[in-house]
């Protein structure tokens, strides 16, 4: 079988494993000498060497580096380290290739890379962080042009003439003086065979077809036909299929469970004991439901029985006075700030947990066949599952091939791996045979992991002039780390997503203290999208509106008083005002609210027009700006601004997960509110091109939509709506 024979998922199974690159094979892939000098983040890592054959040549044909592949017919398959779910990074990478090797975009497709050190960072193969693009930008730019060199010298050998008089454009290298053209194709097994230069030349930016272009999204046009495969519709001959059925108390098990109800429903062959409660495995969807609904189980008992909403509201409300908390950031002497204030402004803010809620209920396909797994899952974190499998059957990390497939919503939800030990386990019992494990929606209410619910106070001192001399933020509430990384958050050790963007305000503060009383319970918790920025910038912001309120001062003057010294800031922020019309007449019964915040290596800044309609709030436009540095992907960047503004929107209106008795009092999306079509307003999108070291994309568009909401909220109700959802603020 040849490689343009494959199927489209097989390709870099093909590719990869011909190279022996696969972690525990020894010696992992790529012909680029690497890293570049990153500005302001860490480089990639190095490729390693490529497998070489008995004759020191590369092992595999046409495949010039791990994220280059040219195929005989000229067209390219980047294998991209990132996984793609709906963001757009996988084209952005296809549009750095093929710009900086010289071929038409339409000739290139992008698979998901399976783990390997080539696509690890900082150790791992994740995708998360708003790091898709700008972790991974000059790294793909310089090996493409490493792939560039090899195909011209290929070329040059070929012809037996200088390199130097060879161009490569539109997927044809050309010998003008000679007359001679070919495609690359043609000589890229040739080129496979060569070793790349270290530094290669780069194109000169000028060129550029694709980047900082319209681009059109390489994933839109398989969603439309339908023929993109989600993990739900992902198939293996004579699959059968496991649905879970789970305590539905954080963190909790089952004592017992009688099988032989489920084992009545016509498909049922086998029900499995998996952390948590069981999986029932039948020979369809629905019979894998039915018997999940019939089995009988026990529920164990748990400390987490009596955790509820109120008693953490409770709780985080008395971290907030606390005597002692840990420390996150100090300058200058706040306490004397304090005591020669004319004025002392404090409010206190808070923010339940929300839901990440995608769209697609976790599912994961896996096979266990002679000693080895191999899994197909829509996963943020590929070694962080693989680890797990392994560790859940007792394989090594080597046996375990993890195959990312399209997220159908991701937005951190995806980066945990609770449901990998079920896949691992069933898989395990019915060895030989593809099973698929999955969830229901209500499952991913009650086990699925939410942004933290937090409260922070603020506190500001004012001189006689409205000059902010000094403040001070605690900020209290659980633990995400505690609840999502592998090694948990010891007693007395800080949790960075907390005070997250807080350490560091571009805002000009002489006196300073930013600190986080924990305040924990083990309701599960992970990254929802902007993280601890959300919550953040919705204290941050809505606080300063309420010292601009209290100075006397216009919010955007008083914002660009303190930002007086920092020109990108306020370029952000005047463009925003200016694009919003800022100051200007509005409809009767229609308010301005702004927010800025800095995040994810970028800055952004939104101004929101809202009204009350009979107590109950409209969204009628939101005019957003971002300086990102710069940007790779115009049309893909502004479809993730305008995504966060909904995602924004609809958490700082509706979302709100409560706890009782242990677990989650929404259990489906009927309970769940969130923004609907008919509620979207118009979002006015711009970008600043500042050519600062890039930043993210996917995430800073999104903290600033929850202040600006309330800020303009607050004018129009007449008091100060510092919970969330303002539904429920608005009726307090």
């Amino acid at each position: 079988m040849t490689m343009d024979s494959l199927p489209h998922h097989d390709i870099i199974h093909a590719a990869l494993s011909r190279r022996a690159i696969l972690a525990g094979l020894g010696g992992l892939a790529v012909a680029v000498s690497l890293p570049l000098p990153v500005p302001a983040q860490t480089a990639p890592p190095p490729y390693p060497a490529l497998g070489r054959d008995a004759a020191g040549a590369n092992a595999r044909e046409g495949m010039l580096t791990a994220h280059v592949v040219v195929m005989k017919d000229g067209k390219i398959v980047i294998i991209s380290p990132t996984t793609e779910m709906g963001q757009g990074s996988q084209t952005a990478h296809a549009a750095i290739i093929a710009d900086e090797i010289g071929v038409d975009i339409a000739d290139v497709g992008v698979q998901t890379a399976i783990p390997a050190d080539a696509y690890r960072f900082g150790g791992a193969m994740s995708s998360g962080g708003s790091w898709g693009v700008r972790r991974w930008n000059d790294h793909l730019r310089k090996g493409a042009a490493q792939a560039r060199a090899l195909l011209i010298q290929a070329a040059a050998n070929r012809w037996q003439v200088d390199p130097a008089g060879i161009t490569l454009d539109n997927g044809r290298l050309a010998h003008a003086a000679s007359g001679r053209s070919l495609g690359i194709g043609e000589v890229a097994d040739d080129a496979a065979m060569l070793t790349p230069p270290d530094n290669p030349p780069l194109r000169d930016p000028a060129t550029r077809r694709y980047v900082g272009k319209g681009v059109p999204r390489l994933d839109i046009p398989p969603k439309v036909t339908g023929e993109t495969v989600y993990s739900m519709d992902f198939r293996l001959p004579g699959m059968l299929y496991a649905c879970a059925r789970l305590n539905p108390v954080f963190h909790g098990d089952i004592a017992t469970f009688d099988a032989a109800p489920a084992l009545k429903v016509k498909g049922v062959s086998k029900v499995v004991r998996i952390p948590g409660g069981v999986a029932v495995v039948a020979d369809s969807v629905w019979a894998a439901i039915k018997g999940a609904d019939a089995v009988a189980v026990t529920l164990a008992p748990s400390p987490q029985d009596g955790i509820t909403s109120a008693a953490l509201v409770d709780a985080m409300r008395e971290g907030l006075g606390a005597a002692d908390a840990i420390q996150a950031a100090a300058t200058g002497n706040p306490d004397d700030a304090f005591r020669k204030a004319a004025k002392v402004v404090t409010a206190d803010y808070g923010v339940p947990y929300i839901c990440h809620a995608p769209m697609e209920v976790w599912s994961c396909t896996g096979l266990l066949k002679d000693g080895r797994l191999e899994l197909w899952a829509p996963i943020q974190v590929q070694d962080r599952a693989r680890r797990t499998a392994a560790a859940s059957i007792g394989l090594d990390d080597a046996a375990v091939t993890v195959n990312t497939l399209m997220l159908g919503g991701g937005f951190g939800r995806r980066l945990t791996d609770e449901g990998i030990p079920g896949t691992a386990i069933v898989a395990r019992e019915l060895a030989g045979t593809p099973v698929k494990f999955f969830w229901r929606r209500e499952d991913e209410f009650d086990r699925g992991y939410y942004r933290p619910a937090q409260m922070a106070r603020l506190s500001a001192a004012l001189d006689a002039g409205g000059e902010v001399t000094a403040m001070t933020i605690r900020t209290a509430g659980p633990s995400m780390r505690a609840e999502f990384t592998p090694a948990g958050l010891k007693e007395g050790e800080l949790d960075g997503s907390s005070v997250q963007d807080l350490t560091a305000l571009r805002y000009k503060l002489p006196n300073f203290r930013l600190d986080w009383a924990r305040r924990h319970v083990r309701v599960t918790t992970a990254p929802w999208r902007a993280v601890g920025a959300t919550q953040n910038a919705f204290f941050l912001e809505c606080f300063i509106d309420e010292l601009a309120a209290a100075a006397g001062k216009d919010p955007v003057a008083f914002r660009r008083h303190l930002l007086r010294d920092d020109r990108r800031a306020l370029a952000v922020l005047d463009m925003a005002a200016e694009k919003a019309g800022w100051g200007g007449k509005l409809p009767d019964g229609h308010a301005h609210g702004i927010a800025f915040f800095a995040s994810f290596g970028a800055l952004s800044a939104h101004v929101v027009e809202a009204s009350l309609d009979g107590g109950t709030p409209r969204i009628h436009k939101v005019t957003a700006v971002l300086d990102c540095g710069d940007v790779v992907l115009p049309d893909g960047a502004r479809s993730q601004m305008e995504g966060g503004v909904i995602m924004g929107l609809s958490a700082a209106l509706y979302e709100a997960v409560t706890v009782q008795a242990g677990r989650a009092e929404q259990r489906n999306f009927d309970t769940y509110r969130l923004m609907r079509h008919a509620e979207a307003p118009v979002v006015d999108v711009h970008f600043i091109a500042s050519g600062e070291t890039l930043g993210g994309v996917g995430e800073p568009g999104l903290p600033p939509t929850a202040p600006a909401v309330a800020n303009a909220l607050s004018v129009l109700a007449g008091k100060r709506l510092r919970h969330l959802p303002v539904v429920e603020a608005l009726q307090a």
